[in-house]
């Protein structure tokens, strides 16, 4: 049994996993009322409720599972990259634990425990990995992809592209604050979209394109023509509901329209064989209409879409265990694990 901890943002997490990969309990304490009157995450505040609920999580997470401390084997923690006050209450607390057990602390990075959440199911054994997929990670803070290989010992991942600026979740949060909508404005957002249509000539969103040749994300140029075209359309929550629905379905258009011109290009640079399976990952992962156009993606190019369940799209302790398990060669010391705000 491997007990995992995620305390990177703004959500406490602990859970259990078993070594088949079956979650036998993963628990989260959301913060997300503590920061809606912010329309964002407000570090200090989630450094103090993590501290708040960290231990009584991992009490309840042991007599959820009904297991005793003597079962579990190593201790999974996120170490980076996320706020480093948050972090270091998760790796200080991870330490206390696998020091009074006498068992190794697993230093898991946040977005590997991302890559490798659509592989967990909610009930039962996790969905075997192959030995080479594509990661697309997608979240408040993060928009990139990732080749990862899987050979014996430990996965090898390399980053084909990243964000210049902007991340897809944080320009959803962002717009969405400017025309009123509470937090987290992806889901609110989304929800807006389905009453509208989008027509990209009446919000003339761009695509931006780097004179490197370079494929990595940038929705800064996004965010500023939404927050321009909302200003001079008086598009808010209290003004044409009709407006705002059809504002939040091109919006979102183009932010997924950056997102598949990104992935197209990736892909094209691959060499042959190319993975055999493409896995979806982070808080904007929940999107159903991206969930719909990623499967015809793949199906047009004849490649296993994996998506996660919606509880393993947000940040959460059960992807870490199960990340952990993947590094589990590289258990070590407690006192070696550190805390670190972004990944060297």
């Amino acid at each position: 049994m491997i007990l995992g901890i995620e305390t990177s943002c703004d959500e406490t997490s602990v859970a259990l996993l078993a070594r088949d990969g079956s979650v036998r309990t993963n628990l989260i304490a959301s913060q997300i009322e503590r920061h809606r009157p912010f329309g964002g995450v407000v570090p200090e505040i989630a450094s103090r409720e993590h501290l708040q609920h960290l231990f009584p999580l991992v009490k309840r997470a042991i007599a959820d599972a009904g297991v005793a401390w003597e079962d579990i084997e190593a201790v999974a923690v996120t170490s980076a990259p996320g706020l480093i006050g948050a972090l270091l209450v998760g790796v200080a607390g991870a330490q206390g634990l696998a020091y009074g057990l006498g068992i190794p602390l697993i230093s898991v990075n946040h977005l590997e425990g991302h890559m490798f959440s659509p592989y967990l199911q909610k009930e039962g054994p996790s969905i075997p990995l192959p030995g080479r997929f594509l990661s697309l990670v997608i979240s408040g803070g993060h928009s990139s992809i990732y080749d990862i290989w899987m050979p014996e010992g430990a996965p090898l991942v390399t980053m084909l592209n990243r964000t210049r600026d902007d991340a897809i979740g944080e320009t959803f949060d962002k717009v969405a604050k400017f025309i009123g909508l509470p937090y987290p404005g992806g889901p609110q957002i989304e929800k807006r979209a389905q009453g509208g249509t989008a027509d990209a000539k009446r919000f003339p969103f761009p695509l931006p394109q780097f004179k490197d040749d370079s494929i990595d994300f940038s929705y800064s140029g996004v965010k500023a023509a939404a927050i321009r075209f909302a200003r001079a359309n008086d598009i808010r929550v209290e003004g044409d509901a009709a407006l705002m629905s059809d504002f939040c379905a091109t919006f979102q258009d183009a932010l997924f329209a950056q997102l598949f011109n990104r992935l197209e290009s990736a892909w094209e640079r691959l060499e042959e064989p190319r993975p055999s399976e493409i896995a979806i990952a982070g808080g904007v992962a929940a999107n159903g209409v991206l969930r719909e156009r990623i499967a015809v993606w793949g199906a047009r190019r004849g490649v296993v879409v994996r998506l996660p369940e919606k509880e393993y799209c947000t940040d959460n302790a059960a992807m870490i265990a199960f990340a952990g398990l993947q590094r589990e060669a590289d258990a070590t010391d407690p006192k070696r694990v550190v805390a670190r705000s972004r990944i060297r």
